[in-house]
């Protein structure tokens, strides 16, 4: 099903509609390569053994087993999505997740936490931050295969 525009002819208006639906396409490639390299560096940050340790010291070694990490487990995703090989595909999502929530978690977890805790969820703070932690960083392994291939 496609969406098309039909143009109203505003005056005010500074693009048209016709041109954002094709453009669409290309943003939302642009995004998900975005959320890739996102993803990547998490996962770098992950095996580096913390963001402190990435920027104070890099380790190529670590650098490079981050990326080839990545690089396998993007690659088993989009393998093995749409119904081929489901629990290659599941485990290499959930591998990617947890990469990207430990290379991210200690970064977002304590604000999130302390956020969660002023606004009244109490005791349960942590862990509610830990859990958005975790399905974002499922977001960012899913959402790129998800516009990427066909």
């Amino acid at each position: 099903m496609t969406v098309e525009s039909k143009p109203l002819g505003k005056k005010s208006a500074i693009v048209t509609r016709a041109t954002l639906d094709r453009q669409r396409g290309a943003f939302e490639r642009l995004m998900a390569a975005v959320l890739l390299f996102v993803s990547v560096a998490g996962t770098i940050a992950a095996v580096s053994g913390g963001w402190a340790a990435l920027l104070a010291n890099p380790q190529p070694g670590a650098i490079a087993a981050g990326v080839a990490a990545q690089v396998g487990l993007t690659a088993a995703e989009w393998w093995y999505g749409a119904g081929r090989g489901r629990w290659r595909y599941r485990l290499a999502l959930c591998v990617d997740t947890a990469l990207t929530a430990v290379g991210y978690g200690p970064l977002l977890a304590p604000w999130l936490t302390s956020y969660l805790a002023a606004h009244g969820v109490g005791d349960a703070s942590t862990v509610l931050a830990w859990a958005i932690v975790v399905i974002a960083s499922a977001a960012l392994a899913w959402y790129p295969e998800w516009v990427l291939i066909d």
